[in-house]
C-alpha cells in the first residue's frame, strides 16, 4: 500500500509492507519544529500528543508481547526515554502477566541526573534533546541483568536504527549472557540491509517485532523554516527525578504496580503523564477504566511540533524538575476532569501546567499500591 501525506514541512511518501494493524488506525502525521528532521510520526495508540483509552493502549502491549511469550530468560527490557517509557513497560508487563513469568525486568534510559553514576550514555543526533543515559540498575535486579539471555530494546518507531544500535552495542558488551536481541516497535521503517547492519553492529542475533513494516521517504518544503528551540542544556535540577520509578529498573509480576491515585468525581476523565513518568500513571487510568469511567490518557513531552494536522493546539511549559526545559502538552484535554499524574507530588509546586489546565494534581505514593 501507498500513501502520500503532504505536510508544512515538506512531503512523505509512505510504503506499507506488512502491517498487522491499518496504518491510519496507528499513526496520523505533522511537521517538527526541528531542521534535522522535519516530519514527525505521530502515534495514535501511544498515549502521547494524542490522547488514547487505557484499553488501546494494552491492546497494543499484548500484541507485541505474545511473540515473546517463550523467549529465555531472564528476559531484560529497555525503552526509549521519552517517548517509549510507557510502551516498553507496558510490553514487559503484559509478558509478565501473559506467561506468569517472573524474570522480567523493565528499565528505561533517561534525559535526567540522577546522584549516582552512568552506566551507558549514547545520543539521538534527530533530536533536539540528544542525551540517553542508562544507569546501573538496582542491585536487587544486577544479578538478574548479569544473567539475562534475552535483550529486549523498545522504542515507539524506529527509521534508521541508529540510536538503538549504539544501545544495543554497548548493552552486548556488559551482558555477557545474552544470546540475542530483539527490537519491538509499533512501527518499523528500516530496509533489510538496515537490519542486517544493525546485526552486525551489535554482534548478536538479531529479530524484529512490531505491528506494521515499511519504507518511506521524506522530500522538505524549502519554504518551511520554523522557528527552532535550543539545544536542551538542562540547568540543576531544584527537585530530583527519581530511580525507582524505572529508571534504575523495575520487577514485572513481582508485586502490583498501581499507585492509589485519586478516584475522580465526573464520568469523564483525563489522566495525564509527566515526561518519562508514564507507566504508573497508565495503570491507574487502566484501573479506572475497568470500573467504567470514561478514561483517556496522555503525557507531557520535551518535543515541539507545529501545529496543525493531529495537533490541534499545544501548550507550553518549564519541566517540573526545575532544570529550565521547555515541556509541551500537545491536544490538551477539554470538558473532562483533569488528573496530572508526577512521580512525587513536589513536583506540582514547581510547574505551571495545573493551573493551565485547572487540573487536580496527583503524586505517587510509593506505598500506597492497589492489588490487580
Amino acid at each position: 500500500m501507498s500513501q502520500t501525506i503532504h505536510l508544512a514541512a515538506g512531503t512523505l511518501n509512505i510504503e506499507v509492507h506488512k502491517a498487522h494493524l491499518p496504518l491510519n488506525d496507528l499513526l496520523d502525521f505533522a511537521s517538527r519544529t526541528n531542521p534535522k528532521r522535519g516530519y514527525l510520526f505521530v502515534s495514535k495508540v501511544l498515549g502521547k500528543h494524542i490522547p488514547c483509552k487505557p484499553s488501546t493502549m494494552r491492546d497494543i502491549y499484548h500484541r507485541l508481547a505474545t511473540p515473546l511469550l517463550e523467549v529465555p530468560g531472564p528476559v531484560i527490557f529497555i525503552g526509549m526515554a521519552e517517548t517509549a517509557t510507557g510502551l516498553g513497560a507496558g510490553v514487559a508487563d503484559s509478558l509478565a502477566r501473559k506467561a506468569k513469568r517472573r524474570d522480567v525486568v523493565f528499565q528505561h534510559t533517561t534525559r535526567h541526573r540522577l546522584p549516582v553514576s552512568e552506566w551507558i550514555c549514547f545520543d539521538e543526533v534527530h533530536s533536539h534533546a540528544p542525551g540517553h543515559i542508562l544507569y546501573r540498575p538496582l542491585p536487587t535486579f544486577q544479578q538478574r541483568f548479569a544473567e539475562a539471555q534475552t535483550l529486549v530494546l523498545v522504542d515507539d518507531e524506529i527509521s534508521t536504527g541508529r540510536t538503538l544500535s549504539q544501545l544495543g552495542y554497548k548493552l552486548s558488551q556488559k551482558l555477557s549472557n545474552v544470546r540475542q536481541v530483539i527490537l519491538v516497535s509499533i512501527i518499523n521503517w528500516l530496509s533489510p540491509e538496515q537490519k542486517q547492519a544493525f546485526q552486525e553492529k551489535v554482534g548478536k542475533p538479531v529479530s524484529f517485532i512490531n505491528l506494521l513494516e515499511g519504507t518511506f521517504s521524506f522530500t522538505p518544503n524549502p519554504a518551511f523554516r520554523p522557528s527552532l528551540p535550543g539545544k536542551v542544556e538542562s540547568m540543576q535540577p531544584a527537585l530530583q527525578a527519581l530511580p525507582q520509578m524505572g529508571r534504575r529498573g523495575i520487577g514485572m509480576g513481582e508485586k502490583s504496580l498501581i499507585p492509589n491515585g485519586p478516584y475522580p468525581k465526573e464520568h469523564k476523565v483525563s489522566v495525564v503523564g509527566t515526561g518519562e513518568f508514564q507507566f504508573q500513571p497508565f495503570l491507574w487510568a487502566e484501573w479506572l477504566e475497568k470500573r467504567g469511567f470514561d478514561i483517556l490518557f496522555q503525557s507531557t513531552t520535551r518535543s515541539p511540533v507545529q501545529l496543525g494536522g493531529p495537533i490541534c493546539e499545544s501548550l507550553r511549559f518549564k519541566d517540573e524538575y526545575g532544570e529550565g526545559v521547555d515541556n509541551y502538552l500537545h491536544n490538551p484535554p477539554c470538558n473532562r476532569e483533569i488528573i496530572i499524574a508526577y512521580e512525587h507530588a513536589k513536583l506540582a509546586q514547581n510547574h505551571s501546567l495545573p493551573e493551565q489546565l485547572g487540573g487536580s494534581v496527583w503524586g505517587v505514593d510509593r506505598s500506597a499500591l492497589l492489588d490487580r
